[in-house]
């Protein structure tokens, strides 16, 4: 009977241990993944903002041609 009294005694500190290292693990993958996408997001959206409003212009390049022999 005294075995029954100190496991039902522990469960609940394990119960809880998981429950906080879930909630933790869960924090944890969230921001890694939350700051993964928005920096994912940011970079295409600068990408897309330079290719929309940047004045760049294809520079012509004089064609070589060499002297067959």
């Amino acid at each position: 009977m005294k075995a029954r009294k100190t496991g039902s005694a522990v469960m609940p500190l394990v119960l809880l241990w998981l429950a906080v290292h879930a909630a933790l693990l869960a924090v944890i993958l969230g921001a890694k993944f939350l700051f993964t996408k928005t920096a994912l997001m940011v970079v295409l959206l600068l990408a897309g903002f330079v290719f929309l409003f940047a004045k760049l212009r294809a520079i012509p390049r004089k064609l070589v041609h060499g002297s067959a022999i």
